[in-house]
């Protein structure tokens, strides 16, 4: 089990190795977390008042929600029968999800420094967040049609 593939190249792999389909989704829940978190830094900072959550609580909340996410994921998500092929992903994968998900949550606090507190466009802000989301969101369908075909 500790040398499995690195990539998820067929269905029988996804779970097990580092990187599957799902993998990209846990990028997407990353930025789609951590955009919800920041309205409550980004818009009362926009209307001139002091932000209820720093942007580094805004991370934090969100890796606690990844974290959170890959036990329900790994626990009651098999008892109902949602988990993808019945099986509790292997601990490398368990890995990379939070790992992955905190890339896409990091990503978004960069274009947020960058893009708002910077330049102080909460629109812009947003938009590309929603945009980066669906691009991912893309990349991901094309990697579960790919795994799954």
């Amino acid at each position: 089990m500790l040398f499995v593939d690195l990539f998820a190249s067929d269905p029988s792999q996804v779970g097990l190795a580092w990187f599957d389909f799902y993998s990209i989704g846990h990028i997407c829940f990353g930025i789609g977390v951590f955009l919800f978190f920041s309205l409550f830094y980004t818009v009362p900072k926009n209307k001139g008042h002091t932000p209820i959550f720093s942007l580094l609580f805004v991370f934090i909340c969100t890796m606690i929600i990844i974290i959170i996410w890959e036990v329900f994921e790994n626990t009651l998500f098999i008892e109902i029968g949602w988990k993808f092929e019945g099986r509790a992903d292997s601990w490398q994968n368990i890995t990379t999800d939070i790992l992955v998900g905190a890339l896409g949550g990091l990503g978004s606090w960069l274009f947020c420094y960058i893009i708002f507190v910077k330049e102080k466009n909460i629109w812009a802000y947003y938009i590309f967040g929603i945009i980066g989301f669906a691009i991912w969101l893309v990349v991901f369908i094309i990697l579960r049609i790919y795994t799954i075909t």
